[in-house]
């Protein structure tokens, strides 16, 4: 296979049709198919047992690239897995030492497609039902991993936790991020059934990090602890450490933008280590959002624990690692005059982080949205906490199958606007008359370019796709 073939055969394992194609079937077996794709493709018996699970249902991504960050910056062979891509499959794959990343090569992505292929055109466990596209990505990059040699393996959980492809390792910490209500029709309808999900990444010898959480998610992450008789090494980033912000910066070239941490470590997660970063000049992060914040305190209790078990990472290591940081597509500043910010916020959760960040960053500015979605998303909830803080919305399609029409998005938000009566000022009158839609992500800038004033700010948010398509469309503009 040449790289475009292979990955059109990797997309087409789940293509519409299918009985992979379905959430339900991905939570069947999908740990035991991954598990014996993997096998067959030569097995990972190190980077399954000495890796860090990242689950959750936001900040995942960040709180493992800054995990990676300075485990690589501390001079170890890092693998981390993250998904989605934005614009190719080989982001989801990186191997990093000393601070400098490199993606899987084209050539090897191919190579283990086509070994993939041959796996399913001879698969001996029909019982499970065939390999996914997301169980393929997960068995290539653990084996990948494993040929590369790593020390340790960051890798980020996809959907829910418990019955997650991911999930076939044994780690040695366990990471869940910030949990809110998401993928309802598998995971659970109340927080506490997600909470339950996402435990399953617990292990009953290894250690748990748990982002702030609401209280019912506590309790639910905690019963799952109990159960495993893991209480004693299950540690809360909100006991453990604060993080606040001490300044932000705003550029367009990488590494420009980003906001200076303030850390402090507490408790029984203060060491000689954490004390060097005590009471020194701010960590520089460049990742902007007020949610950072909790990623930072939540990588930072992980980071303790790795130390706990032997790993080394100094203070040095720490800064420098975190400064180096990217991570494109979270409120990534792709112009400025006026500025446009691309997040792939895709829940109503998310997007009101993302409201509030902007909200705190720039009070004094009107903020012009263009929004596109996919169709598994609750839509409603999301063009309802952007519309609290814009003065424009511009809905726009999305060039994939799973995308909602932008004249959908629009019908949605004319339900919204007409069950709340405009005397309740529920919303912004301006956003209320200013609301359109644009054929693609290009079309929604320049026609928002065209209404916004120079020290206004636009947003492009809704989905990762979006975000890198933003970023494209960024790049060709006048």
């Amino acid at each position: 296979m040449d790289f475009a073939s292979a990955v059109a055969y990797i997309h087409a394992l789940d293509r519409v049709g299918t009985p992979q194609h379905t959430h339900a079937y991905a939570f069947q077996h999908g740990i035991a198919r991954a598990r014996h794709l993997l096998k067959r493709l030569g097995g990972a018996p190190t980077a399954t047992t000495r890796c860090v699970l990242v689950a959750g249902s936001k900040g995942k991504g960040s709180t493992a690239m800054m995990l990676s960050a300075a485990l690589s910056a501390a001079g170890y062979r890092v693998g981390v897995f993250t998904g989605p891509h934005l614009l190719s499959p080989l982001e989801r794959f990186v191997v990093s030492q000393h601070g400098h990343p490199a993606q899987m090569a084209e050539a090897q992505f191919a190579t283990y497609a086509a070994q993939v292929a041959h796996i399913v055109e001879t698969w001996d466990r029909p019982e499970l039902g065939l390999p996914t596209r997301f169980e393929a990505f997960t068995a290539m990059a653990y084996r990948w991993f494993e040929a590369q040699a790593v020390d340790i393996a960051v890798m980020e959980i996809g959907i829910g936790g418990r019955h997650d492809a991911v999930n076939l390792a044994e780690p040695i910490v366990s990471v869940i991020t910030n949990i809110s209500l998401e993928h309802t029709q598998m995971l659970g309808r109340t927080l506490a059934e997600i909470a339950h999900a996402k435990a399953g990444v617990l292990r009953a010898d290894g250690v748990g990090v748990i982002a702030p959480q609401p209280d019912e998610v506590k309790r639910a992450i905690q019963d799952e602890a109990r159960r495993l008789g893991a209480c004693d090494r299950l540690y809360f980033a909100e006991a453990c450490c604060s993080v606040t912000c001490a300044g932000i910066a705003i550029g367009t070239t990488a590494g420009e933008s980003g906001q200076w941490l303030r850390v402090q470590m507490k408790g029984a997660c203060a060491d000689q280590a954490s004390a060097e970063t005590d009471g020194h000049a701010p960590l520089f992060c460049p990742l902007l959002g007020r949610y950072q914040l909790e990623n930072a305190a939540t990588a930072l209790t992980a980071l303790r624990a790795l130390r706990a078990q032997g790993y080394r990472i100094s203070s040095a290591a720490l800064r420098q690692g975190f400064a180096g940081l990217r991570w494109p597509g979270r409120f990534e500043v792709l112009r400025r005059d006026p500025l446009i910010i691309a997040d792939g916020a895709h829940t109503p959760y998310s997007m009101s982080q993302l409201c509030a960040s902007l909200r705190e960053y720039f009070p004094d500015r009107r903020i012009h949205f263009i929004i596109g979605a996919l169709r598994d998303k609750d839509v409603r909830g999301i063009i309802q906490e952007a519309a609290h803080v814009a003065a424009s919305l511009t809905f726009t399609n999305i060039d994939t199958h799973r995308a909602v029409p932008s004249e959908q998005l629009l019908a949605t938000w004319q339900a919204i606007d007409s069950s709340c009566p405009r005397s309740s000022a529920q919303f912004g009158q301006e956003a209320l008359r200013r609301v359109s839609t644009a054929s693609a992500v290009s079309s929604a800038v320049r026609q928002t370019l065209a209404r916004a004033e120079r020290n206004d700010v636009i947003c492009v948010a809704g989905s990762l796709h979006l975000a890198a398509l933003a970023a494209e469309s960024a790049k060709n503009l006048a």
